[in-house]
């Protein structure tokens, strides 16, 4: 399954999230995104769209989340336009709250999860994450920390 987001929609729904500035915002929602896929592999695939009239911050080159742009249209047109795209459309989640992009998408042959759906289903793989019993690298452990450090302790 793919997951095509529509980015500050989610931003706007996680308290964490609230107040900081654009930048942290995408940086801190591509952090949590990278700690649900660690437990998840249905969460394997996620891309994110923000609005944007360019590239506003390039995205990581190692994060296993896919980070998109709108350039110069809205993320809501973007989103359509993937989908519209996709050979297989009945594969792809997007994740929105506005009812024009989910009745659009919907008449495209995706499926449609609601920002609050999709935010259970991360916070449960990463509660499911936390529980399992599994070894990062002491590399993956130094880029988490440092990843963490710059969106939590930066941004404040």
């Amino acid at each position: 399954m793919k997951y095509i987001i529509d980015g500050y929609n989610v931003v706007h729904k996680i308290a964490q999230l609230k107040g900081k500035e654009l930048r942290s915002q995408r940086e801190g929602l591509i952090a949590i995104l990278e700690l649900a896929q660690c437990s998840n592999k249905r969460l394997r695939n996620l891309t994110l769209v923000f609005d944007a009239k360019c590239v506003v911050v390039a995205p990581k080159i190692n994060s296993t989340v896919n980070v998109v742009f709108s350039g110069g249209i809205s993320a809501d047109k973007k989103i359509r336009r993937m989908v519209e795209s996709s050979t297989y459309a009945r594969d792809i989640s997007v994740v929105s709250d506005d009812r024009q992009v989910r009745s659009e998408i919907n008449a495209l042959g995706a499926k449609k999860l609601s920002v609050e759906s999709f935010l259970k289903l991360i916070s449960s793989s990463t509660a499911k994450g936390r529980n399992q019993a599994f070894k990062l690298g002491r590399e993956q452990e130094d880029m988490i920390n440092k990843e963490l450090e710059k969106v939590w302790l930066c941004a404040s």
